[in-house]
């Protein structure tokens, strides 16, 4: 079986578990439900704050390409905007069909490299995209919990056992890739003593090799590092526009509320629910929190949202996952037959050039050497 059917296979499980894991989880939610009551509240909404929600996404997926251009270019790499466009969204779809996101990122890296652009250069910018966004999502709980920190708190209450777990894991990715690369020293004894705990556990088989990646990595991070102490303006602009594309994808679900009518709508409050959820469930192992999702956001917005809560649900869920998941895939199946006829053409270039430098040509050494 070769390397492109296994993928195929596997990525298609991912769906087909995304799909099941949802209408079960659907079934528990709407069980006590009225379809009929349900589906005339999402046909009665107000369509504009439904377009608005829309834009909202746009803007969230092409913050990420802002950001890969603004590195790149940083980077001395010739790639346009609607280039870094095409790779945000194949990023996105490969995210939403993996395990805890985890598939966009080593996409994104290989449609990268096909357009000419370093392996070690394109590695360094998704690691730095990674590190700020994760970052910034620990920043904006920050941020909500000193403005209302009764109605946190209280909230965190309701889905305790998955906001410790996500915001263990969340805050330890993100803390520890920022110590990669400010510390990196430190990072490499975490991982070491990481190694070797899980060698003893026989969790990790190859040792040696474990630790080889590792290294690299962490020397990845050190020019990273380096990086960023000459460049700390796109660090800082990187910081704002992914503070702006956080706050984007957590305003959809206010503009849910909106089209929806709910009566205390209150902005503030939606969004601090919808930091907490994503704190809880971004880096569950499962292809897009799928079940997780839908049970935290029921139970967190039913408040808010009251009785048209499910409504709320399917149509947040709805623009922010599958609406996303769709669109990108589009986008990524354009950029594959894109990139691959980009990268034609440049090997049909080559070969003429080689053509034109063969013995006989008056671009031939010897020939203009005899003249």
């Amino acid at each position: 079986m070769n390397v492109t059917l296994k993928k195929i296979i596997k990525y298609t499980i991912n769906v087909l578990l995304i799909i099941g894991i949802t209408v079960i989880a659907l079934n528990i939610l709407f069980k006590d439900n009225e379809p009929g009551a349900i589906l005339r509240e999402i046909t009665e909404a107000d369509y504009r704050w439904l377009l608005v929600a829309v834009v909202l996404m746009v803007g969230f997926v092409c913050a990420e390409s802002i950001q890969m251009r603004m590195l790149l270019k940083g980077m001395k790499q010739k790639v346009s905007l609607f280039k870094c466009i095409l790779l945000s969204n194949i990023g996105f779809f490969f995210s939403q069909i993996t395990p805890s996101a985890s598939g966009g990122q080593p996409l994104q890296i290989v449609y990268m490299t096909k357009l000419g652009v370093n392996g070690f250069v394109s590695t360094l910018v998704c690691m730095m995209v990674t590190l700020v966004y994760k970052l910034t999502l620990v920043g904006l709980f920050i941020i909500i919990l000193i403005i209302q920190p009764g109605f946190v708190l209280s909230s965190i209450h309701d889905v305790l056992f998955f906001f410790i777990i996500g915001i263990l894991i969340q805050a330890g990715v993100g803390f520890f890739l920022l110590a990669c690369v400010l510390k990196p020293s430190l990072a490499m004894g975490v991982v070491t003593k990481s190694i070797s705990l899980g060698t003893k556990l026989h969790i990790v088989r190859h040792p040696e090799e474990t630790r080889q990646k590792a290294e690299t990595s962490i020397k990845q991070y050190v020019a990273a590092s380096d990086f960023l102490k000459k460049n700390t303006h796109i660090m800082w602009k990187m910081a704002i526009i992914t503070f702006l594309q956080r706050l984007a994808y957590f305003s959809v679900a206010f503009c849910v509320a909106m089209a929806l009518n709910v009566e205390e709508c209150n902005f503030l409050k939606i969004v601090s629910l919808q930091i907490i959820l994503s704190l809880a469930v971004d880096m569950l192992p499962l292809p897009g929190a799928s079940g997780a999702n839908e049970i935290l956001f029921t139970t967190l917005q039913s408040e808010i949202f009251k009785n048209k809560v499910s409504a709320g649900l399917l149509l947040n869920r709805g623009i922010t996952y599958y609406l996303l998941a769709i669109v990108t895939g589009v986008f990524t199946l354009f950029a594959h037959l894109y990139f691959k006829k980009i990268r034609s053409g440049s090997q049909a270039l080559a070969q003429e050039e080689d053509t034109c430098t063969e013995p006989g040509t008056a671009a031939d050494p010897q020939i203009e050497k005899q003249n």
